[in-house]
Order: structure tokens, then C-alpha cells, then sequence
């Protein structure tokens, strides 16, 4: 077998496939070390070239290139602000240019089949039905997460959140100097929707994944693990927190409270 039959089985296995549209979080760690075992070699760059290929020109991949400087030091950087949601998002970045969305806290870089016109808006408010989060809705695309649970990945459930006004959380607004593609330095106001620090919220999301393991909503490449990559349709997933949310289950599901 060769690297590129093993990644095609893992990402098929992990419930990943040709033209699908994704949303990937990961961590590289555990895939390496699978690799590693069965005398594979390659670098993350090798792994991004992979996945774009093998989700094809009709497919979309969509990594989280976060990073939460702005809120305190108010300076951002379309060009030079690095994504510290791991390695393969960090290539991402510098592979992708200017195909990467506004949002100066929860920027996505994007590859593939999407309009331009989604990647050039102005989403002032983080996670909420301008992100890219509702694309990939009305788009039944999917979310993945390779070697994470999902208390480290899921930011999908605040963009539900923020959908339904959830109780538990508040809109802030972060303001600060934005630099653009085109080297221009403007003065920008950026909302995310915040956990409520005076009440105490905590994000607690371990029975939510635990509830989309019972229902076997995830396929995976290791049935109720986190080691390994799994998928969930974001259709699917924005019903599961929709009905969560408005059953007032949130308490015991998507956050709790600090003692």
C-alpha cells in the first residue's frame, strides 16, 4: 500500500468523500504516528496537497485559521496573522493567499468550489448567518475533526448559538486596526458572540458529543473515539444544537456553570 491508498481509505473511512464540501479541524499527531507505523514519510504540505485532490474540483475544503491576538493587542493582518490552529491550518494559510474570509478573530481559509463573493464578505459578526458556517449548511457540507474532541473543535455550535440568541452568551465587540491584502490599515469594529463571564459560563460541549456518538451521527474511522477522524453532516448537526437550545438543555450539554 502507498501513503496515497492509506489517506484515501482513512478520509473515506472517516466519512469523507469525493466532492464533499468540509469544514476540517485537526491535529496531525496521531495521524503521523499511524503513518510513521507503517513506514510512510510525508510533510503536512504533502497532506493539504492530498486532501484538495482528493476532494476534487467540485469539492471544498474550508480549515479554521483562528487566532485570538486581536482582542487584546487590536492589530490584525490579512498577509502576516498566523493561524494557531495547528499545522496543516498554518500551510493552509500560506498556500491559500487571498482566498481567506474577513473576520479578524475567526478567519477560514478556503480551497476549491465556493463564490468568491462568500470568501470577500464582510462578516463583522463572527460565527452568526454571515460566516461561512450557514454556506456550508445551505451547502450540506460537513463537519470534520481529525484527533480532537469536540470540547477543542467545535466552534459549530456557537455559530448555532448565536442563531438563536442562546441565553448563556453575548455579543462583544473587539475594535482595532486591520490591515488589508492590499497593505491599507483601517479602523474596524469585530463582534463575537462571548460566553457570559458574569454569569459564569464555562463551555462545557462533552454531552453534546457524547449525545452525536449515542446517535451515531458521526461516521469515523474509530467508532467512539476522538483518535481518528470522524464527519457530520452540518444539516444534521445545526438540528441536533437547535433542539438542544430550545429544550433549555443547554446547561447540560453546551455550557455549565463556574463554582
Amino acid at each position: 500500500m502507498i501513503i496515497k491508498d492509506f489517506l484515501t481509505e482513512y478520509f473515506k473511512n472517516g466519512g469523507v468523500e469525493k466532492n464533499d464540501k468540509i469544514l476540517l479541524h485537526s491535529n496531525l499527531s496521531e495521524l503521523f504516528k499511524i503513518t510513521k507505523r507503517k513506514g510512510f514519510t510525508f510533510r503536512v504540505e504533502d497532506l493539504l496537497e492530498f486532501i484538495i485532490d482528493y476532494l476534487g474540483q467540485d469539492g471544498t475544503l474550508i480549515l479554521p485559521s483562528f487566532n485570538f491576538d486581536f482582542c487584546t493587542k487590536k492589530y490584525y493582518s490579512c498577509k502576516n496573522t498566523i493561524s494557531k490552529m495547528g499545522a496543516l491550518t498554518e500551510k493552509g494559510r500560506l498556500k491559500a493567499g487571498e482566498n481567506k474570509t474577513w473576520h479578524p478573530v475567526y478567519p477560514f481559509t478556503v480551497f476549491g468550489k465556493i463564490p468568491k463573493a462568500e470568501i470577500e464578505k464582510k462578516n463583522y459578526s463572527a460565527l452568526g448567518k454571515e460566516s461561512i458556517f450557514n454556506w456550508l449548511v445551505e451547502n450540506n457540507g460537513k463537519i470534520s475533526i481529525l484527533n480532537l474532541n469536540d470540547q477543542n473543535s467545535m466552534t459549530f455550535y456557537h455559530h448555532v448559538e448565536e442563531l438563536l440568541g442562546a441565553s448563556w452568551r453575548v455579543k462583544k465587540i473587539f475594535k482595532g486596526k486591520y490591515e488589508t491584502f492590499q497593505d491599507d490599515i483601517i479602523d474596524v469594529d469585530a463582534t463575537i458572540y462571548v460566553r457570559d463571564l458574569e454569569k459564569g459560563v464555562k463551555t462545557d460541549v462533552n454531552n453534546m458529543e457524547k449525545l452525536l456518538w449515542s446517535k451515531n451521527l458521526y461516521k469515523s474511522n474509530i467508532k467512539n473515539s476522538n483518535k481518528g477522524l470522524r464527519s457530520i453532516f452540518s444539516t444534521i448537526l445545526k438540528k441536533e444544537v437547535e433542539t438542544v437550545i430550545k429544550s433549555n438543555l443547554g446547561n447540560k450539554m453546551l455550557y455549565r456553570i463556574k463554582n
